[in-house]
């Protein structure tokens, strides 16, 4: 006999994970708290397992919970692709994908490569997110956005990856001013990109000082003005003429990456993202 959840169960367990709240899921559904968590529960039952953690704070999804949440935003996507083939015009794209990355890449490379694609299909909407690098593991996890953009490599079953470019990371100050040479700029305490670098080198400074730009562009900033050396990705000051390469040390590369979960079909939106990021993004690493 072939189980079949119940739709309004489904509801309230998509719009307390989108919201991780039971108050507020249970305000934007018309429901009180109490009959929101009877669905809920009526469905952690039906499917023998927990799909939230109570926590002080609000609800964390299970791993089984994320599962779930992935089953009904993919679920979502197909009705609304169907919906507008149905009322509109069949050979249009329309849709939402959600993209999460770190704030250089979104910005110089992932939005200016799906430009010319969302000019071409004004009913698609893509909604970039600026993350930190340590967080985007788990925003693909818990489908907090459909492809995630890191510039390391990770392997974690039922994901697919696919490099879309490869990093190529220089020394660089300031040409107009004069600079602190034992000072390098990075974004935060918590950056290693500069002692990642200096490790690999043949022959690391005995001594640096750090300072904190809170972004890559304060960065950039910073090296123009003379506050100190950086390490920065080559595209993103291949064509400023305040700031020069220092081509005593050694280069690093790291390859881009996205990632997205392996299933069975893709919506038509999807796929055809994915392609974009895929066939076009390498040009702007070029730049």
């Amino acid at each position: 006999m072939s189980m079949k959840l119940s739709h309004l169960s489904l509801q309230a367990f998509k719009q307390s994970a989108t919201t991780l709240n039971v108050t507020l899921a249970a305000k934007q559904m018309g429901l009180t708290q109490s009959a929101l968590s009877q669905r809920i529960s009526a469905l952690e039952d039906e499917l023998s397992v927990t799909l939230f953690i109570r926590e002080s704070r609000g609800l964390k999804l299970t791993e089984a919970g994320e599962r779930l949440f992935r089953f009904t935003l993919l679920n979502q996507k197909f009705e609304d692709e169907l919906l507008f083939e149905l009322t509109g015009d069949a050979h249009a794209l329309a849709g939402t994908v959600r993209i999460g990355a770190y704030s250089s890449i979104l910005r110089s490379v992932i939005i200016p490569t799906l430009a010319p694609f969302l000019l071409k299909n004004p009913k698609v909407q893509i909604y970039f997110q600026s993350y930190e690098m340590n967080e985007l593991e788990n925003v693909l996890k818990t489908a907090s956005a459909d492809i995630v953009i890191t510039d390391y490599v990770w392997e974690k079953k039922g994901i697919l990856k696919k490099v879309i470019g490869e990093e190529e990371f220089v020394v660089i100050e300031s040409k107009t001013h004069q600079t602190f040479k034992d000072v390098f700029l990075d974004h935060g305490p918590r950056d290693n990109a500069t002692e990642d670098f200096f490790r690999a080198q043949s022959h690391p400074p005995k001594f640096y000082r750090r300072s904190f730009m809170g972004d890559v562009y304060g960065i950039i900033d910073g090296v123009q003005l003379g506050l100190g050396r950086a390490l920065m990705s080559k595209h993103l000051i291949s064509k400023n003429s305040h700031i020069k390469i220092l081509n005593k040390y050694q280069k690093m590369k790291r390859p881009v990456t996205m990632y997205y979960f392996e299933q069975p079909y893709y919506s038509k939106l999807m796929t055809k993202v994915l392609k974009e990021l895929e066939n076009h993004s390498r040009n702007y690493f070029s730049l």
